[in-house]
């Protein structure tokens, strides 16, 4: 398709506005593909037929943002030159600003490779432009009911968006994504043996009770979390698929997470286990790509976490794990994590109620908060903030919280000072927020972090200046 004067019109529309957001400190991410998509409705895919050595797409439910990073630092590794959406705009307009970026003013790319995170609604209308040479899909879970839908339209969308020569990265151990391997022409499954939290049964919320070929009730030996599992069909024999990656002894070592594959350990700087499928989906496309397993190991390894995906911050009263919540699922493994963690637990859990939060927060009530009741003994304190900071107060109540454990504090300083006020000896921090409310908490926390940096620094030049 002949590229035209609107096509020109637009990519320089779209890298000057780039220019002057950057030019004022502003990232930069989403402006300028809007305005480019508006003057030339097919401008995506006019960038997209620069990168010859493929484009790689990753989508799902839970862990897109921290599976595109951790195989980007994989990329890295190799010294790949690439193309990366990397704030996580993962609409359309991001998706197009982050071509506009990697592209020259005469219209020339600066990678022959693009790696792109896609929100699971914007996958047809990507589709439409673009043809990803390999497309990751981690996982279905019910999320943002009033903005996606129900759970089986998301899926059955994403399903028939794909093109038939993309190569899929499947994970095997959830039916809702292994089916999308039924009939297609390559694809590769990853999954897991076991993990210390496995189970033969689980109580946990599941949303793919049921056979996505015949209705039938799953069967299931074993189940990692929510749906994740080996299942098995009576009615038309799905069943899990035997995948070519297989992570097994999984187990960590104090913050770290190990595993092998055919033998090779890897390790990875995250909490929890559910991020033990946002690495083997990585380590999959990697190999597939062409990549060693020493360049994979060490990209997995030097992984740091980031954008709010179990995100540390070190501070001089302590260290706070930030973490984004969005859906029952995802809130029920950052609580297992948190769980696991032996020491004395103090929480700040930020609730809106915003167009990209979600307005419906009932799915609160889905969230298996009476785990904290039950370790109420070594809760200190959980700060409740956001827009809908007396809903979560409110919740926590009732799953067995004490209320005199529970604060409510709408300014997101004074809920970070409400934390760290009162500490107790081992005692260890996590703050929860919603969308909306991550990147203002991660900013604050970036400012206390540097603010805590400089005066570390005065007081150790002046402990040199006595000495």
């Amino acid at each position: 398709m002949k590229r035209t004067w609107r096509f020109w019109l637009a990519l320089w529309a779209g890298k000057i506005i780039t220019m002057g957001l950057l030019v004022t400190g502003k990232k930069g991410t989403t402006l300028p593909g809007k305005i480019a998509n508006w003057i030339d409705p097919l401008i995506m895919h006019h960038l997209s037929v620069a990168y010859n050595e493929g484009i790689i797409m990753v989508t799902g439910t839970n862990g897109k943002t921290t599976t595109a990073n951790l195989l980007a630092n994989i990329l890295r590794q190799s010294e790949k030159n690439f193309a990366f959406n990397q704030a996580g705009a993962n609409l359309v307009t991001g998706i197009t600003g982050a071509l506009i970026q990697n592209t020259g003013w005469k219209g020339l790319s600066r990678a022959r490779l693009a790696l792109l995170e896609v929100d699971e609604a914007t996958v047809p209308k990507f589709c439409e432009q673009v043809a990803p040479s390999l497309a990751i899909v981690t996982n279905f879970f019910r999320d943002q009911l009033d903005r996606y839908g129900e759970l089986d339209t998301t899926v059955r969308m994403v399903k028939g968006s794909l093109p038939k020569e993309t190569v899929l990265v499947l994970n095997g151990d959830d039916p809702l994504v292994a089916q999308f391997g039924t009939n297609h022409i390559s694809t590769i499954y990853y999954g897991v043996e076991r993990t210390p939290d496995s189970r033969c049964e689980s109580q946990e919320t599941r949303e793919a009770r049921f056979c996505p070929e015949c209705g039938t009730v799953l069967d299931y030996s074993l189940f990692h979390y929510g749906q994740l599992g080996i299942f098995k069909c009576s009615g038309c024999g799905f069943h899990r698929p035997e995948p070519k990656i297989l992570a097994n002894d999984v187990h960590t070592n104090e913050e770290l997470l190990l595993f092998q594959v055919d033998g090779v350990l890897f390790t990875i700087a995250l909490q929890g286990y559910y991020n033990l499928y946002n690495a083997l989906a990585a380590l999959t496309a990697a190999r597939e790509l062409g990549l060693n397993d020493r360049v994979i190991e060490k990209g997995l390894r030097m992984f740091i976490p980031q954008a709010g995906r179990m995100e540390r911050f070190r501070l001089p009263q302590g260290e706070i794990t930030l973490t984004l919540v969005k859906n029952p699922t995802g809130f029920d493994q950052v609580i297992q994590t948190m769980i696991g963690v032996d020491k004395p637990l103090g929480i700040i859990i930020g609730i809106n109620d915003l167009a990209a939060d979600g307005r419906d927060i009932s799915w609160l009530w889905d969230v298996n908060f009476e785990r904290l009741g039950i370790h109420e003994a070594r809760i200190q304190k959980v700060v409740c903030t956001g827009l809908r900071a007396e809903d979560i107060a409110l919740r926590l109540k009732y799953a067995g919280v004490s209320i005199q454990k529970l604060v409510i504090e709408h300014s997101l300083v004074g809920a970070l000072d409400r934390l760290k006020s009162d500490k107790v000896e081992g005692e260890t921090w996590f703050v929860l927020p919603t969308y909306t409310l991550l990147f203002p908490l991660r900013e604050i926390l970036e400012n206390q972090k540097s603010a805590g940096s400089t005066n570390m620094g005065t007081k150790d030049r002046g402990e040199e200046a006595r000495a």
